[in-house]
């Protein structure tokens, strides 16, 4: 969790986004990650442990059919044994493996790559959750840019029905340039339903991933990060195959090794009871093993060819790399293209607007015709609010591929504003 310290302890006021991107890290998810992570280093641990071998405290009570002998009786040892039907026997058992073939050096090794591995999701995990919120805060800002031109447009609607309706009572225009009106103006109402419906949804992704309800930001356009490359075999889906692979070999490489005889030092120490006296007894020496069982063997041969998948799905996974970051590129840049585009489109239009609108109150133009160019215009102003977050979310896409750190992540996008 030290990442997520570091993010609350950064100096300066974060702005809105930053905030709702903090806000983020504390996703269940992204915690439940944080805690597989240390699961992963818990197995890690616990595999070097292996080397210290294992120890066993017991103690039992048995009560038997007839009379025996506490401890161990030597012949020749002087005086009579110490009997008793009822004996207790407390002590230790100590055992220490002697990794001659590297068992327990390969089970070290998966377990480090399985740490990797799990730091890899768990960072993955965090940039996911970061480009939902990223998204959805993208996409309301949008939507909010569309609802504010929509307003204005249906002003501008309205204003026109009351100066048709006084145009048709004076009988200087036909009835049917009102009615055409009005179902402009009822066809706008549908709009605004609409996009109160994508509101209310992309508030809904918000709330899952930031844990802000009917939150809605301010209206204004988030600045574009520069697009920067990275090496498709350093993201983040190449080097978690990667560890995969580095485990699935690991652990075929200890399927194999455990095959060959197995060497364990062991000693114990106990304390028999019973009769009314004691005797205490230990040993020490060592113990060779050999796997002789077919399914030993078998088990062996199944995860060699699982290494061998997991070497096929690392070159998989750094094809799709390649394959994700050269469309989303093309999508940032595309972007990016009809932002600029649009904003001369914008103007055009605007200009044609103001011309049209004076036409039509001057009787040279029609009603239907002004409301084509308004409705080309609004489209226009849609294009540019979705052109605008499309490049952003494309950038914040990418970055969950390769990896970006989540403190750099809020960096960029944040604007304290």
């Amino acid at each position: 969790m030290a990442i997520f310290g570091l993010l609350v302890s950064s100096g300066g006021r974060a702005g809105e986004l930053g905030e709702l991107l903090r806000d983020t890290l504390h996703h269940p998810q992204i915690e439940a990650a944080q805690s597989l992570k240390n699961a992963a280093q818990a197995q890690q641990d616990a595999a070097t442990g292996r080397y210290l071998g294992s120890v066993v405290a017991s103690s039992g009570w048995h009560r038997y059919e007839g009379i025996r002998v506490v401890g161990v009786y030597v012949p020749g040892q002087p005086g009579l044994p110490l009997t008793a039907d009822r004996i207790v026997q407390t002590g230790v058992n100590y055992s220490l493996p002697v990794d001659l073939f590297g068992v327990i050096a390969a089970n070290r090794e998966r377990a480090k790559q399985d740490v990797s591995a799990a730091e890899l999701v768990s960072q993955q995990q965090a940039l996911l959750k970061l480009h939902q919120s990223a998204a959805a805060y993208l996409t309301l800002r949008a939507l909010q840019k569309q609802r504010e031109e929509l307003g204005f447009y249906r002003q501008r609607v309205e204003a026109t029905i009351l100066r048709v309706r006084q145009e048709v009572e004076l009988g200087k225009t036909a009835g049917v340039e009102a009615r055409y009106a009005e179902s402009e103006l009822a066809r706008l109402i549908a709009d605004e339903a609409l996009l109160k419906g994508n509101l209310a949804q992309t508030q809904a992704e918000l709330a899952e991933a930031s844990g802000r309800e009917s939150f809605l930001p301010s209206v204004g356009v988030t600045p574009l990060p520069a697009w920067e490359d990275i090496p498709f075999g350093d993201t983040i889906p190449a080097r978690l195959a990667q560890s995969r692979e580095g485990a699935a070999r690991a652990q075929a490489d200890e399927g194999r090794r455990a095959l060959l005889p197995q060497v364990s030092l062991d000693a114990n120490y106990f304390r028999n009871s019973g009769g009314g006296d004691d005797r205490d007894t230990w040993a020490f020496g060592g113990v060779i093993s050999l796997p002789l069982g077919v399914s030993q063997y078998q088990q062996s041969a199944a995860q060699k060819h699982s290494a061998q998948a997991a070497v096929d799905q690392a070159r998989a996974a750094l094809r799709d790399a390649e394959r994700q970051l050269v469309g989303l590129r093309a999508a940032y840049e595309s972007a990016n293209a009809d932002v600029s585009a649009l904003e001369k489109e914008i103007l055009y239009r605007e200009e044609v607007v103001k011309v049209q609108r004076e036409m039509q109150r001057l009787g040279s133009q029609t009603l239907e015709n002004l409301f084509r160019h308004e409705r080309d215009l609004l489209d226009a102003q849609f294009r540019m609010a979705q052109s605008q977050a499309r490049a952003v979310v494309s950038w914040s896409a990418a970055q969950v591929i390769a990896g970006m750190p989540a403190e750099t992540y809020i960096a960029k996008l944040d604007t304290k504003k």
